[in-house]
């Protein structure tokens, strides 16, 4: 679990480059919880069908994706900062 508090603390970080943090930064990250809490269901029951495990598979392949395009907003508002151009879309 030490990569999930890791991750959190980015997070943390960087929350600050958000200010006032957007609606879809929001609706990302909200979604990725969600999708956090589905997985977790899965991962506590004693058995999984192969039905389960596939439809496992497709939650973490959405939390990837939602993590990747929180990384790519927070990239992109890295790169605005520094270079000071903030309205660059």
């Amino acid at each position: 679990m030490v990569k999930n508090a890791l991750e959190a603390q980015a997070m943390a970080e960087d929350k600050h480059l958000f200010q006032g943090e957007d609606e879809k930064v929001k609706r990302i990250r909200q979604r990725h919880a969600d999708l956090e809490r589905q997985l977790q269901e899965y991962e506590n029951r004693p058995f999984l069908t192969p039905q389960d495990d596939l439809e496992m598979k497709e939650i973490k392949r959405k939390k990837l994706a939602c993590k990747d395009a929180i990384e790519r907003i927070l990239t992109r508002h890295r790169r605005e900062k520094r270079t000071g151009n903030e309205d660059i879309g």
